[in-house]
């Protein structure tokens, strides 16, 4: 045997003999490449299963262990080394903390791979090409507050498992943060808002929408604003928190438009043709195409009208195929009606005027009334 080796074997070294640390190193040596090995084996395997599947789990899955880091299977074998060993308590818990150091490490690798996972491959799920504009910075940012939070709980994890008290460290974090939040609090809103309205897609850019009296078509959905194209030609730049916070209306989703209008005629109208007008209406509707008919009905007596109420629906969304129709109908409706006979009520009021009655004695009232008014004067 070498005399170095003899030496080294013959040698205690913090209380473990050579040979035991030769047993160590073995293990290491030979268990970490075991170990990467397999790694790199499993993942070509799993990569073959995954090209046959139509989901993106699996791909996740094969990304997972591929993130799986050699120096985290080196500090693996070392703990499991430093187990046969008889190491004094202070070396062994660093070899623990090593591990546990680490782990959480690993741990915030395979976490950083899952959130891009969720945002890249589920968040551009939720997008349409339409939002092409605002899906790499809504991407982007969700990327960053989430590996934020993701290394600053490894950063923390990591300074307890030293011993370090992070308990006074998580108190100043978290007044920080807070105190960041509200100064920010309005552009934080905006941001946010914009991330749901891609998500959930309440309009998309070319959509005609109304918000809070506001009309106009999308056409820019930024990370902080939304604009819209008005019908008087200028842009409305509306903040995002206040799209959200208001109603919206949209009428490009619209897959046909019901029309709702009342209709009066004069109190001198027949009984016959009062009966007679709602079968005279729904001809008219039901003649034309694309139409529905809803119902024609008499729904109340008015100040100066009989008031029927016509409902149909217009099986278009186009605004100016459902202008045409409502013309025509309501063109059709005045003529026919006026050839039947039907007058159109208005606003009218009737004044009865009801001529005084003359006194009983056939005398001027007033002439009376001075003479009575001479005599008290004598009598005083």
């Amino acid at each position: 045997m070498p005399q170095p080796l003899e030496f080294f074997l013959d040698h205690t070294y913090l209380g473990v003999s050579g040979l035991h640390w030769l047993i160590a190193l073995a293990v290491v040596l030979g268990g970490t490449p075991l170990l990467i090995l397999t790694r790199v084996l499993v993942t070509a395997r799993l990569r073959r299963l995954a090209v046959r599947t139509h989901t993106d789990l699996d791909d996740l899955v094969v990304t997972l262990v591929a993130q799986t880091r050699g120096w985290f299977f080196a500090l693996a074998t070392t703990r499991i080394a430093t187990l046969t060993l008889p190491l004094p308590d202070r070396w062994d818990d660093r070899a623990q903390t090593a591990l546990i150091v680490g782990g959480m490490i690993q741990g915030g690798l395979w976490a950083a791979t899952l959130i891009r996972y969720l945002v890249d491959r589920r968040f551009a799920q939720h997008v349409s090409p339409n939002q092409a504009q605002v899906t790499p910075i809504a991407q982007t940012m969700l990327r960053f507050v989430g590996l934020v939070l993701v290394w600053s709980v490894v950063l923390l994890a990591a300074l307890s498992a030293f011993g370090v008290d992070i308990t006074a460290l998580v108190a100043g974090l978290g007044v920080g943060g807070i105190a960041v939040a509200l100064a920010v609090q309005r552009v934080l809103g905006d941001i946010l808002a914009s991330i749901s309205i891609v998500v959930d897609k309440p309009f998309e850019p070319g959509d005609f929408i109304t918000v809070d009296g506001s009309s106009g078509t999308v056409r820019r959905i930024g990370i902080r604003s939304t604009v819209l194209a008005s019908l008087g030609g200028e842009e409305l730049v509306i903040a995002n928190n206040d799209m959200l916070s208001n109603q919206i209306q949209n009428y490009t989703r619209m897959t046909e438009r019901r029309v709702v209008f009342k209709l009066g005629v004069v109190y001198d109208t027949s009984q016959a043709r009062l009966e007679a007008l709602p079968a005279m209406i729904r001809a008219i509707v039901e003649a034309r195409e694309k139409v529905r008919f809803g119902r024609a009905v008499l729904t109340g007596l008015g100040d100066s009208a009989i008031e029927y109420e016509v409902v149909y629906n217009v099986l278009d969304p186009s605004y100016d195929i459902y202008a045409e129709i409502h013309q025509q109908i309501l063109f059709e409706m005045i003529r026919q009606m006026r050839a039947a006979g039907y007058d159109f009520a208005f606003p009218t009021r009737t004044l009865y005027v009801i001529p005084p009655e003359p006194p009983i004695d056939g005398t001027n009232g007033t002439h009376d009334t001075n003479e009575q008014i001479n005599d008290q004067s004598s009598a005083a």
